[in-house]
């Protein structure tokens, strides 16, 4: 016979008699015949020294072999177990007091006995896998309730939960794929609602470009995931607009308030909400500055004059008790009524009018109502020499006078021309001699009084008597 086909035979033999002896050596182990059982499994560890869990057995069955030992009740009577049975029958009075802590002595071994071959047995069942359908259902229902309490915490959105429970599964059943899917499915929907939560906080704090980095990487992970999609849509819309806004504060800065004025008003109309006051505070200077740059250049322009009365408006629109915005809107109009009464050779209301202007700030329009004030009286002193009424002319010439920057030469000639007028000067009389050849008493002269000086003008000009009415 071949030697191959020797050794196999040979081989399959010695693994049957391996089988016969273990389930041998289990029947003893069973029946608790613990020195048969030890001699079964010394024969199959000879013959299968690899076998699994043999030196496992003979432990146990050493150990229970000692134990059995140290049982009295299980040894066999010996002379001395005679011999105190006789003294205790020949001496109950003696015994009977210990008899008590002798039973409580005896308790202990018999405790660590219970507990060791309770031991025993649970290291003889997990080691011959008797336990592992026991530990295997224990083991799933535990993974099935974790996975359960997994679900439960991702359906609510506590995905730190989630999170937990999964990797408690996971680490029970390491292997199981159901287990692994679910985990993971947590440990991405808790790192995208950490990405979502400090995107929020970055929209708060308007850090657009923070904010839109991590929703971002949300939309890569998963599109659908809460309202990520229209919490970019959003954060684009502010980045678009705080773009104009930026861009209406550089024109507002070079001074070019039409561009400013535009921006900010499509910004209104788009975006209300958007940085309300920031956007009505900038408006309202631009519409201010643009009616005084309109007024300051306005000259003889009806057109710019109106254009810069409709910029004071738009601005009062905005803020309506504006303290600065309404005086130069009154003024504006003023000057304007003004200016239409001085083309109109209307000198009473033009006084009037431009008077109201000079009292408030004698400086406007850089000196020009000025100059048209003392133009006006200066016509309306010659209408009323004109009209014979010479006390009221004199009075619009020294109204010329009182004023610092009018042109005091015209006004003065005038002024002295109609005071003279007013009041003439009184000739004095010259004495004459009579001659005669024969000397007379000296005659005596009767000088005629010179009249009194008239009053002295007023300090301050004098309105017209006739109240002008003033047109829009």
């Amino acid at each position: 016979m071949p030697e191959d086909i020797k050794d196999t035979s040979t081989n399959e033999v010695q693994l049957s008699n391996a089988d016969a002896l273990y389930a041998e050596g289990m029947a003893h182990y069973r029946r608790r015949e613990w020195e048969k059982a030890r001699d079964c499994f010394i024969r199959l560890k000879a013959i299968a020294p690899d076998r699994r869990n043999v030196d496992a057995l003979l432990s146990e069955v050493d150990l229970f072999i000692q134990l059995q030992e140290m049982q009295p009740e299980r040894r066999g009577t010996t002379p001395s177990a005679g011999r105190s049975e006789t003294r205790t029958a020949e001496a109950p009075s003696r015994s009977t007091p210990a008899l008590p802590r002798e039973r409580r002595k005896a308790r202990w071994p018999a405790l660590l006995l219970l507990l060791a071959m309770l031991l025993i047995v649970f290291s003889a069942l997990y080691a011959t896998g008797m336990l592992d359908p026991l530990i295997n259902s224990q083991r799933q229902t535990r993974v099935q309730s974790l996975v359960n309490q997994g679900r439960a915490a991702l359906n609510v959105g506590d995905y730190d939960r989630a999170v937990a429970a999964f990797g408690e599964a996971l680490a029970l059943a390491p292997n199981n794929e159901e287990v692994q899917t679910w985990y993971a499915k947590a440990q991405r929907f808790q790192q995208m609602n950490y990405l979502y939560t400090q995107a929020e906080s970055d929209i708060a704090a308007e850090n657009w470009d923070g904010a839109l980095e991590k929703l971002e990487k949300v939309m890569a992970l998963d599109p659908t995931f809460k309202d990520t999609r229209a919490k970019i849509d959003f954060i684009k819309s502010q980045q678009t607009l705080d773009a104009r806004l930026a861009e209406a504060k550089r024109y507002f800065e070079q001074g070019n308030w039409t561009e400013v004025i535009d921006i900010l008003e499509q910004l209104r109309e788009t975006a209300p909400d958007f940085k309300a006051s920031e956007v009505q505070q900038t408006l309202f200077y631009a519409y201010f500055r643009n009616g005084v740059e309109l007024l300051s250049r306005a000259g003889d322009s009806l057109d710019l004059m109106g254009q810069a009365i409709q910029s004071f408006d738009r601005a009062l629109l905005i803020f309506p008790n504006d303290k600065t915005a309404l005086t130069e809107r009154r003024l504006a109009d003023l000057y304007r009524q003004g200016y239409l009464f001085f083309n109109q050779k209307n000198w009473p209301q033009a006084v009037l009018v431009l008077q109201q202007i000079f009292s408030a700030r004698p400086s406007y329009m850089d000196g020009r109502v000025t100059s048209m004030l003392c133009t006006s009286y200066l016509h309306l002193g010659d209408a009323y020499q004109a009209a014979g009424d010479l006390e009221q002319a004199l009075q619009q010439y020294r109204n010329v006078l009182a004023i610092e920057g009018c042109d005091h030469v015209e006004a003065a000639m005038k002024e002295r021309e109609v005071y003279l007028a007013l009041y003439p000067p009184t000739p004095t009389p010259t004495r004459t001699r009579t001659p005669t050849r024969t000397p007379q008493p000296t005659p005596t002269f009767t000088a005629t009084p010179t009249p009194p000086p008239p009053p002295s003008p007023p300090s301050h000009p004098v309105a017209p008597t006739a109240t002008p009415i003033i047109h829009d």
